[in-house]
């Protein structure tokens, strides 16, 4: 084995007697042949390791994700499973370093091994892991580190006396040195007392140094002495090996050097620069001398290779030197005693914090081994979670599930009222789009040089939930049109688009996939009779409907067409999403090239644990198929209002025959006691930018508390279009495993027969028919809702908030939900009546039996017409809202119906309040 030429830095660096020691390591290290390496060429003659470097080798790269699995599998718990894994390393790079130890005669070539901080306070702890750790590494070239803590000294004794090799760690202060001095010296006559031999016990004393300075020059820096900082750390030092030198050279060693004893060398640790104003290898260049060590980050060590020398007075010559430098910052108001003493705190809560970082993300990788999960998506489950999850990705795996997905094969899902291979034209839409993008993109170019400043969206449902995400995601591009989506029939929100459009220069944008749905008919007639001009108008529609008709009859600018084999829900990268993201001057092709990407990251031929939708579908069925079926939302900025469409999807496709995923978007967060085991929480996280800290911090503590958190990341606004196949996918692979057919909506039309019966009946007779289910008011409300509630909200439940109100409320209906949820612990959805019959409907009505609904309604404004109708918006969102109930109710399902006066903000906090009676 060669060693490293004295003509190199850390060669001249060991002539003067100190050892370059590296305090790094990682499992790449040992089998990529790093560490022989930097044996060899670079002169590191030792290792030394703690949770914090741990923390970032195991976290911080897939070195370990093999073996990790393996000792899951095995059954290991979590600090098992660290234990072993750094045990291993330890063993290995002893292994590489056993050659220097043989070479050096017992004096370099150790590696060092970390106590758990926790055990820091506590001495019978302490000892007892070392002598364990001892075993267990089972390398005579191994070092157990013990903190320097009080605690700490009384079992370094010991653990000299029985022979095991000591670094003591987390040494700022020379009081400190010194007690760790004399337990090292008494350990070593207790071992000789006892007749065994004390020429193989190796220790070394830690002592830190960058941090002094940090701590330090803070503090200078607050009495405007700038001129002394970056004296103290280097100082310190230097007045530690002071004392090391009359200690060595006194006669309680000199009887035991007699026996063959070696001396605790210092080894200074901390010796990365933090302060970019000083130089990258202060540390090493100040503190050369005989017998001690030097442990540098590996930055630190290739920069003193590279340019490092030797800064005089070299350790023999340096006290007086530091004796002056310690005085002056003593002089100048800086304690040195009180900044040590505060060093060791914050050290050992520092190391602490990275022991339990470290052994959390232990924890969360090790459930995702159980789980199968894709590398991209992080979820906190509790063993019992993942390892159902594991069993569900491996069934998909055996069923062939991507593969029969992208055949279209119908057998995958139940039957229904629509054939599930023609309602996946989504998995290839992006590309198709890409296709017609220049036409788009000129048409929207062809309305800015006319003069077009908005666009108004009149559509429900599929048709108008992706543009409205788009619009409060993106806004108006350059030259962007503003969008204004009008999907509510309440005559306020008519008149309130009507107010503040410029008809002029308005563009009206009918949207429907069927042509002939009410809401987006009625609208058309009321907008069309203000601004009748056909250059004015262009419609999304499949081919061939009755809106397609109406719109060449009407003269209309261009009619797109949708895709037929696109259910409304799943066409927001088709014309329906696509039009109105290029009238707005949003970056189409990114978000349909986005979409592709995650089109080919669900390739067939990938198993769940590379094919995150894929993965994310498996998880979310089998977690409701075990009694979690209220799947949360939090979406981080600026994606907030994408809870809306993915409520939509979620609903709509998996809520029918009794079964079904409930999905809570914009609902805020609580505490873990404000949750039933019914939940799962998805958390829509953007990995760039500073993220929502609050949001974190509580999912936190809802894993902690057992609750399955999932973390589904995105990198900025562009990656909507990714998402938008992602939980396509994942909500199609959904259905299958809890085994609804997600194309269909098999209840949906119930409600819109009793709207046309109700609004035919009140079109004949001037009046609606007998309702058994008159609404309460004013005093009665609260009682009633109390009533509702405490007899159907229990365990399992949720509670639909259903306003027949104008949107505007969002405030005043959130407080609303989070009093009902106080109240009743069940999870809660709002939705704005007639929208939500278009999306959370069809799960109101066919999902689980488990919905208790209120109903919020008012007068609203008479007289906003619908041409061509004998009846206005008033009376046609009122006949919803009864159509709506009585759909409801024919189901025997908890309703209730609460007629709101003129303020309904203030009439919703009064219910809100009420709650708490």
């Amino acid at each position: 084995m060669s060693t490293v030429p004295a003509t190199t830095p850390i060669g001249r660096l060991a002539e003067l007697g100190t050892s370059a020691w590296l305090d790094s390591i990682r499992r790449s290290m040992l089998t990529g042949g790093e560490l022989q390496r930097l044996v060899e060429e670079d002169g590191v003659v030792g290792v030394t390791s703690n949770p914090s470097i741990f923390e970032k080798a195991i976290l911080g790269s897939p070195d370990y994700d093999e073996r990790l699995g393996e000792l899951t599998h095995n059954g290991d718990g979590v600090e098992e499973i660290y234990w072993t894994l750094a045990i291993e390393d330890v063993q290995g790079a002893a292994d590489v370093l056993r050659p220097v130890w043989e070479r050096t005669g017992g004096v370099d070539g150790y590696v060092s091994l970390e106590v758990a901080p926790n055990v820091a306070r506590d001495t019978e702890a302490t000892l007892a892991m070392a002598r364990d750790l001892w075993r267990r590494c089972d390398r005579p070239n191994v070092m157990i580190k013990i903190p320097g803590t009080p605690e700490g000294v009384p079992a370094i004794r010991a653990a000299i006396a029985e022979g095991i090799n000591i670094n003591v760690t987390l040494l700022f202060s020379l009081d400190a040195w010194a007690a760790i001095a004399e337990a090292w010296l008494a350990g070593l006559e207790d071992r000789a007392a006892a007749g065994e031999p004390v020429d193989h016990v190796a220790s070394v004393a830690s002592f830190f140094v960058s941090r002094v300075d940090t701590a330090a020059d803070k503090r200078l820096k607050a009495l405007d002495r700038a001129e002394l900082c970056g004296t103290a750390a280097v100082a310190n030092a230097q007045l530690a090996y002071e004392r090391w030198q009359q200690l060595v050279g006194g006669e309680r060693f000199a009887a035991l050097k007699a026996q063959g004893a070696r001396p605790q060398r210092l080894l200074w640790a901390s010796t990365g620069t933090k302060d970019p104003a000083y130089s990258d290898v202060k540390y090493v260049a100040e503190l050369a001398g005989p017998e001690t060590v030097n442990t540098m980050p590996l930055a630190t060590l290739l920069a003193y290779q590279d340019h490092g020398e030797p800064v005089e007075p070299l350790l023999p010559d340096a006290a007086a030197h530091a004796h002056a430098a310690i005085d002056a910052v003593e002089a100048a108001g800086v304690s040195i005693k009180a900044v040590t003493d505060e060093l060791l705190e914050d050290g050992i809560v520092q190391f602490a914090d990275a022991m339990t970082t470290l052994l959390e993300g232990i924890e969360r990788r090790r459930a995702a081994v159980l789980a199968g999960e894709p590398a991209s998506i992080e979820a906190q489950l509790t063993d019992e979670q993942a390892r159902a999850i594991g069993r569900r990705a491996a069934w998909a795996q055996e069923q062939h599930m991507l593969r029969r997905v992208w055949a279209r094969d119908d057998t995958l899902w139940p039957a229904g009222d629509d054939k599930p291979s023609e309602r996946l034209g989504w998995l290839t839409v992006a590309d198709h789009a890409l296709e017609q993008l220049d036409d788009v993109l000129a048409f929207a170019a062809e309305l800015r040089a006319e003069g077009f400043t908005d666009c108004a969206l009149l559509g429900m449902g599929g048709s108008s939930l992706a543009p409205e995400v788009l619009w409060q995601t993106f806004g108006s591009g350059v030259d962007g049109l503003r969008l204004h989506v009008l999907d509510s029939t309440h005559p306020d929100a008519v008149a309130a688009l009507e107010a503040r459009l410029p008809l002029d220069t308005t563009l009206f944008l009918v949207s429907s996939k069927s042509g002939g749905t009410l809401e987006p008919r009625s609208m058309h007639a009321h907008f069309h009779a203000l601004a009748p001009d056909g250059r004015q108008w262009a419609a999304i529609t499949d081919p061939g409907t009755s809106l397609e008709q109406l719109a060449r009859e009407q003269g209309f600018r261009r009619v797109f067409h949708g895709a037929p084999d696109i259910g409304g829900r799943y066409s927001a990268l088709s014309a329906f999403g696509v039009v109105p993201a290029a009238l707005i001057g949003a970056d189409v092709r990114g978000l349909l090239e986005r979409a592709e990407v995650a089109a080919r990251a669900a390739d067939p031929s990938l198993p769940p644990g590379h094919a995150p939708a894929l993965w994310l579908g498996c998880a979310l069925g089998e977690l409701a198929s075990g009694g979690r079926d209220k799947l949360t939302f939090v979406v981080d900025a600026p994606l907030q209002a994408l809870g809306l469409w993915l409520e939509q999807l979620v609903a709509e496709s998996t809520g029918k025959h009794g079964k079904g995923i409930v999905p809570i978007a914009d609902e805020p967060l609580a505490e873990p006691e404000a949750y039933g085991d019914d939940r799962v929480f998805v958390h829509l996280h953007r990995t760039s930018g500073e993220g929502n800290a609050d949001a974190h911090a509580k999912l936190d503590a809802l894993a902690d508390a057992g609750h399955p958190v999932i973390a589904v990341p995105f990198d900025e606004p562009l990656d909507l279009g990714a998402l938008f196949f992602h939980w396509e996918l994942a909500v199609a692979v959904a259905g299958a495993v809890i085994g609804v057919n997600p194309f269909d909506q098999p209840d949906v039309q119930s409600a819109k027969d009793a709207t046309v019966a109700t609004i035919e009946a009140y079109a004949r007779d001037g009046a609606f028919p007998a309702d058994d289910a008159a609404a309460v008011s004013g005093d009665e409300a609260a009682a009633a809702l109390r009533e509702l509630l405490d007899a159907h909200a229990g365990a399992g439940a949720y509670v639909a908030v259903m306003a027949y109100l104008p949107p505007q409320l969002d405030d005043a209906l959130t407080q609303l939900r989070v009093a009902i949820r106080a109240r009743t612990g069940a999870a809660t959805t709002v939705g704005y009546g007639p929208r939500f019959l278009h999306s959370t409907g069809q799960l109101h009505k066919g999902g689980p039996r488990s919905g208790v609904f209120v109903q919020l309604v008012d007068r609203g404004r008479a007289g906003v017409e619908i041409p061509g109708q004998p009846y206005d918006f008033a009376a046609l969102v009122r006949a919803q809202a009864i159509g709506d109930g009585a759909t409801l109710r024919s189901r025997g399902l908890p309703f209730l119906r609460i007629e709101l006066p003129d303020d309904a903000a203030a009439a919703i906090a009064d219910l809100a309040a009420g709650l708490s009676d």
